[in-house]
């Protein structure tokens, strides 16, 4: 090997670590030749002259990316090692299986050299001391993290590509299979295939999606899903419906016939103790990569979909949604506490007990904040409200409805409608046409009874009181 001389008695006197690293699981599991031959290198420091007690093989990194030292174990203790005083020779079948990073490989260059520990690979010896091989070593770091950048971006070409042909296979939803030919088709299974249908038929008829999860749970329906590695890959498991399947299904665009990709995208922070945490965020609608509209065969329509992300985002309360609910507190879900302000949520009690109850329950919350009979505070709101709401005051606002509608009926319907052209039927005694009606004939399209909805003339329901 070449610069074997520069190992020295001091250094045989210290361990010998064989630092074994694969990038991903898949490559462990299917590259066996290369993990061999990291581990081949334990006898390759005896042949130096270390005793075979004195080589000490790290492999706690096996399926750990390089990019971030601080996510991999095995690696922290090889740097722990070295500050020590312990390790006389770090052996890597090459530079690239110690870190991706340049800032990593730098940092246990320096440690190396501060305690005399040679750095071993395929290539030769390098003593960290010595100018020349601190230049040369420190090029190949640098090298390596380019090689990974290429690499990426070669990978992520050829993805982005196959995407927008929308030819990209990925893990298919629950109701969904792959024919011979890569295409997606509805599940034959009919017992799966009527789970989803009655997934979005009971959400479309509820509206909530823990409406859909009572339906199941009280009718004693189980759930499909596919699991996915080890064992039960690719086989469907059946088990109770939770919320969380529930909005994945509603949220998931592939029900409604559409391929997609970029849905979300990796984001990395680096936490108060130093290491870099890795986590999924989603995109709007707007921001997806690509999105293919009737790609393969559908549970619902686009149109449909729309509409149910549309009830979704109406039924967030934490983003100040309001949707109606059930029960007969008359101020739920719009009061909030006059201590803290925050909002104060509704709790049903044993017989028929109704309750205000503030929901903050961070630093917010103050000792004087408390839950209130709904009682108490119903009862004062409505007197209010009748003494504010008269029959003149809705009579006012049925008024300005009424112009409010005449105005856009005026700007938005053609001047090529029947109703804007000029009346040429023959007239009757009265000097109108017998069959003639004004009203029809001011406000195209169907008709309700009793007169169509927002006309003028329309009868109003008199109001009871």
């Amino acid at each position: 090997m070449n610069g074997a001389s520069k190992i020295t008695p001091s250094h045989r006197g210290r361990l010998a670590l064989v630092y074994v690293r694969q990038s991903t699981l898949v490559q462990v599991r299917e590259h066996t030749e290369s993990t061999a031959r990291q581990y081949g290198l334990s006898a390759v420091a005896v042949e130096l002259g270390w005793a075979p007690g004195g080589v000490v093989v790290i492999d706690a990194d096996l399926g750990v990316s390089g990019r971030f030292g601080e996510a991999r174990g095995g690696f922290r203790e090889v740097v722990s090692r070295v500050c020590l005083g312990e390790v006389g020779a770090i052996f890597g079948l090459e530079v690239s299986r110690l870190g991706r990073s340049s800032a990593e490989l730098t940092r246990l260059m320096e440690l190396a050299r501060l305690t005399d520990t040679l750095l071993i690979d395929a290539d030769g010896v390098y003593d960290l001391s010595n100018a020349n091989d601190r230049l040369l070593l420190g090029l190949k770091g640098t090298l390596s993290e380019a090689e990974l950048h290429l690499l990426a971006g070669r990978l992520h070409g050829a993805k982005l590509a196959a995407a927008h042909r929308g030819d990209l296979r990925s893990q298919l939803a629950v109701g969904y299979v792959y024919d011979e030919d890569g295409q997606v088709l509805i599940d034959p299974d009919e017992q799966v295939r009527a789970a989803v249908e009655d997934l979005l038929a009971e959400f479309a008829r509820t509206g909530s999606a823990l409406g859909v999860v009572r339906v199941f749970a009280e009718a004693g329906r189980l759930f499909p899903q596919r699991a996915w590695g080890g064992a039960w890959a690719g086989k469907l498991r059946w088990g109770k419906l939770t919320y969380a399947r529930v909005l994945q299904a509603v949220h998931n665009p592939a029900y409604a016939g559409a391929y997609t990709y970029g849905r979300s995208h990796e984001q990395r922070r680096v936490q108060p103790d130093g290491t870099v945490r890795s986590s999924r965020r989603k995109r709007v609608r707007a921001d997806w990569t690509v999105t293919i509209q009737d790609h393969h065969p559908g549970y619902i329509t686009w149109q449909r979909f729309l509409d149910n992300e549309t009830k979704l985002a109406a039924n967030q309360t934490k983003a100040g949604a309001r949707p109606v609910r059930e029960g007969h507190a008359l101020c739920q879900g719009i009061i909030g506490c006059g201590v803290c302000g925050g909002r104060m949520g509704t709790r049903y009690g044993d017989g028929g007990r109704i309750a205000y109850t503030c929901q903050i329950k961070d630093s917010s919350r103050t000792p004087a904040c408390r839950t209130v009979a709904a009682g108490t505070v119903d009862d004062a709101v409505g007197v209010l409200l009748l003494d504010a709401v008269t029959p003149q005051q809705i009579g006012l606002a049925l008024a300005v409805s009424d112009e409010v509608t005449q105005r856009h009926t005026a700007a938005t319907v053609p001047a090529s409608w029947p109703c804007n052209a000029p009346n040429t039927t023959p007239s009757g005694p009265s000097g109108h046409s017998p069959t003639s009606n004004r009203r029809t004939a001011s406000w195209p399209g169907p008709w309700r009874a009793g007169g169509r909805l927002g006309s003028p003339r329309s009868p109003r329901p008199t109001p009871r009181w």
